[in-house]
């Protein structure tokens, strides 16, 4: 690792609370703060949004505003793209502008803890890390990781850092493929495939909002519906799992779910078009398939 590696954190935004957006920055603010003031480890930081709404969430005045607010923490860009970008296609656009050693992908509604940043980038110590990533709250994920090494099969970006390099090897994101969900899952395994490994930092929690039920479980809009279950059947694909699809298109075309229906229709259209790609690991090298989950599930006993 470089000494004081800069690093890019980017967000890709769509038709957020302005509000939210500033309790974000307000946080990654106090994050750098913090970082300077105990380890002085990180160069420059650009903070780097691509509004991806049909219209844009901070007028440039908003903008100018911020950049002065936090000049002396970190520069502030800000892009209109114009169109509905997705996660995977907005964030490639951020990174392929991206001249920092490092780039962290965070949604714009995660609110990072005094000492995130120091505990996402330490691991990065070992040449052999290739990817880091947060713990969420209140809902920590349910996947497992190893508690002495701390390795796992993959990482969610909702906040994970990287190197510029790893993105540039790996091409980014598959943005051809995934509009929105499992793009990370994705992402990961290529890291994996290409020999590096994985980290999940449970010292560096990260708030990510959501919205709950009275019984505290997600509750999904439509579109995330939808797009949950055609990424669910696209990765089954590309990672070569013939007899997960099958199972999938089964559940999601008798499911009482019209948003799965759609998925399930549109990833047919795909398949006949020829248009799905190309499968990856048919020994299964990384890609897991457990039940409904990608790796072990540590919750369940």
């Amino acid at each position: 690792m470089n000494q004081n590696p800069t690093l890019q954190v980017q967000s890709v935004i769509y038709g957020n609370e302005p509000e939210s957006l500033y309790k974000a920055i307000s946080n990654l603010a106090n994050a750098i703060r913090v970082e300077r003031e105990q380890r002085r480890f990180l160069g420059q930081v650009t903070l780097y949004y691509g509004d991806a709404s049909p219209e844009r969430v901070l007028p440039e005045a908003e903008v100018e505003q911020i950049r002065k607010k936090y000049q002396d923490l970190f520069r502030f860009k800000y892009r209109v793209f114009g169109f509905n970008s997705g996660s995977a296609k907005g964030h490639n656009m951020l990174g392929e502008e991206c001249e920092s050693d490092y780039m962290l992908i965070m949604n714009p509604d995660v609110i990072m803890s005094p000492r995130t940043l120091i505990e996402l980038m330490y691991p990065f110590l070992d040449e052999e890390v290739g990817m880091v990533e947060a713990r969420q709250t209140p809902i920590e994920h349910q996947k497992e990781y190893d508690v002495e090494t701390l390795e796992t099969d993959w990482a969610t970006t909702a906040c994970a850092v990287f190197s510029k390099a790893l993105f540039d090897e790996l091409n980014g994101f598959d943005s051809e493929t995934f509009f929105l969900y499992c793009d990370d899952l994705d992402f990961s395994w290529r890291v994996r495939l290409a020999g590096y490994k994985i980290i999940y930092q449970p010292l560096a929690p990260v708030f990510h909002a959501k919205r709950l039920s009275v019984k505290a479980s997600w509750q999904p809009t439509k579109a995330e519906q939808y797009y949950s279950a055609e990424a669910a059947l696209l990765m089954a694909h590309k990672w070569s799992n013939p007899g997960r699809v099958e199972q999938l298109l089964q559940v999601y075309q008798n499911s009482q779910n019209e948003n799965c229906k759609k998925a399930a229709a549109h990833f047919i259209e795909l398949r006949a078009a020829d248009k799905l790609p190309e499968p990856l690991d048919p020994e299964h090298r990384v890609a897991k398939f457990i039940g409904d989950y990608y790796t072990e599930n540590r919750y369940i006993l």
